[in-house]
């Protein structure tokens, strides 16, 4: 027999009565229709072994001044396993929270999400994420065998999603409905990867992020290596970004980026360290990416952009093995690079294949801008229209141009 009623009338609290059908060990915890929408006013936790499904168009709405996650996993202290949300429209209710905590100072304690954690003495390296206010819809943390599909993310504070730890799982048809900013559109990234992520899907995601859509890094909030990932279909208009891989010195290896469609405004994919000291090196093994269309647009009040590469590979990185193959740029807004490389970049083996740019701005684009130093760089099939091929003062001792169309 329930405790808590559930009402669904968009006024009354609902947060007791989902926690406790969630708490009593249901293999499969179903909400049904409500009246209006589901009312949370604290962070559910889902337990291992677990399926939370809402109805597609469901909305389960996060409540004025609640300035928490709308759901989280139970356990991450001891790992979970077998964890499926699936379905609704989760509304942060993102100006009703305390603002974006990277940049605006936290109203009880006046400190910053940085701040906090340099207090905290926070160790990135403990698996675990800081307990705190972080402004994300979502955050998982050390789950195995984890399903996160068909839903919608409504307007978060940050993230939409935030993982660490996840093994062998599937991100899947999500769609991220993103039309304000808290208070500005900053660090409102997709879905967002930490380190020790590996194997598994992340596809078939729509609509505009207000910052990387997708990002995958082994050295941010939670470090560790990130291997074995899938990231196929991403369709966007208007969006700051597709991809971003950020590794400073931790791994990232074998992924896999396939058919993006979309238009951005600072970049479609980086590979980054972003942070660290002149000595680190981030390191890429066995990155592919293929079917991609897509050119630059402009940017907001908040970031007005068109300062990277379509495709931007950044200073001070080691690749083993990087491979782009089907990329195509109809470009009208930025002539910016369409492949750039930066200084102190290394990358052993560049293979670029079945490419084509088309300049429809009133300047000259250059294909590839190398600044760093490639061993072995194959092109074919490349078709730079009437703009220069190769450009920069990076170093290549082996160049293979087959079939090159310029």
């Amino acid at each position: 027999m329930s405790t808590f009623k559930l009402y669904g009338d968009g006024i009354n609290d609902d947060y007791p009565a989902i926690q406790e059908l969630l708490d009593s060990g249901a293999s499969l915890v179903y909400l049904p229709m409500p009246e209006v929408c589901y009312s949370i006013s604290k962070t559910l936790r889902i337990h291992s072994n677990q399926e939370f499904r809402l109805d597609r168009f469901t909305v389960i709405k996060l409540m004025d001044d609640s300035n928490c996650l709308m759901m989280t996993n139970a356990n991450p202290e001891e790992w979970d396993s077998n964890i499926c949300v699936s379905g609704g429209i989760w509304d942060m209710n993102h100006n009703k929270q305390w603002q974006n905590p990277y940049h605006f100072p936290n109203p009880i304690t006046g400190l910053t999400s940085p701040q906090v954690r340099e207090l905290a003495k926070y160790d990135p390296t403990k698996r675990l994420f800081l307990d705190t206010y972080c402004g994300h819809c979502f955050r998982f943390n050390s789950i195995r065998n984890f399903i996160f599909r068909n839903l919608t993310i409504r307007n978060p504070v940050v993230y939409g999603a935030q993982f660490a730890f996840i093994k062998q799982f599937t991100v899947e048809d999500i769609i991220f409905d993103y039309t304000e900013g808290s208070p500005k559109l900053w660090n409102l990234d997709g879905v967002h990867f930490e380190g020790g992520c590996k194997k598994g899907v992340i596809r078939n995601l729509k609509g505009t992020c207000h910052d990387d859509l997708v990002a995958i890094t082994s050295d941010d909030d939670v470090h560790g290596p990130v291997e074995n990932i899938t990231v196929d279909g991403i369709y966007s208009d208007n969006c700051h970004s597709a991809v971003r891989m950020l590794s400073v010195k931790t791994p990232i290896k074998n992924i896999h980026i396939s058919n993006i469609y979309g238009t951005f405004y600072v970049y479609c994919i980086i590979f980054s360290k972003y942070w660290g000291t002149a000595e680190d090196r981030g390191c890429f093994e066995n990155i592919v990416i293929d079917n991609v269309y897509a050119s630059l647009c402009k940017g907001t009040v908040d970031v007005p952009g068109n300062y990277e590469p379509l495709i931007a590979i950044k200073n001070d990185l080691i690749f083993n093995n990087l491979v782009i193959s089907n990329l195509y740029r109809d470009e009208t807004v930025c002539a910016t690079p369409t492949i750039g490389i930066g200084e102190n970049t290394y990358i052993n083996e560049l293979s670029i294949n079945h490419s084509q740019q088309r300049n429809f701005t009133d300047k000259p684009i250059t294909y590839l801008q190398n600044n760093g130093k490639i061993d072995n760089l194959n092109l074919c099939r490349i078709d730079s229209g009437s703009d220069e091929l190769i450009a920069g003062n990076g170093e290549v001792i082996l160049k293979n141009e087959g079939r090159q169309e310029v």
